[in-house]
């Protein structure tokens, strides 16, 4: 009986986010979440507690052009950011790697897609 119970609660269970994409999906064009910087790109993630944890899954990787990243890199570590851009299938990358206007998205997120962002700022 227990194990009938326990089945059923599973399935009224709501579904869980995969935890390699974050609350983040293939068609957004607007993401918000805190940022880390590392390798180049960035790594986006929906829970500021997450952006902290040395090792933490749920996060998507991305860049911004190279002058954006670089001043995105000093100003922004860690904050909270609305990054706009479009999600590129991670099976398009040449050799482990997607180039975007000077800078290199190599996915340490290892997520099924890759932001290549436009701008990234501070979110409101």
């Amino acid at each position: 009986m227990s194990l009938i119970l326990s089945l059923a609660a599973l399935a009224a269970a709501p579904a869980l986010i995969d935890p390699t994409y974050g609350p983040y999906t293939a068609d957004q064009t607007e993401f918000i979440g805190w940022v880390r910087f590392s390798n180049g790109e960035f790594q986006l993630y929906g829970d500021e507690q997450d952006a902290r944890r040395p090792i933490a899954p749920g996060c998507v990787s991305g860049a911004a052009p190279r002058g954006e990243m670089d001043q995105a890199r000093g100003d922004l570590r860690g904050q909270k950011v609305k990054i706009t851009g479009r999600a590129v299938p991670w099976n398009e990358a040449t050799n482990h790697r997607i180039e975007h206007r000077g800078s290199n998205i190599r996915n340490d997120c290892g997520a099924a897609f890759v932001v290549v962002a436009d701008d990234i700022r501070p979110a409101n």
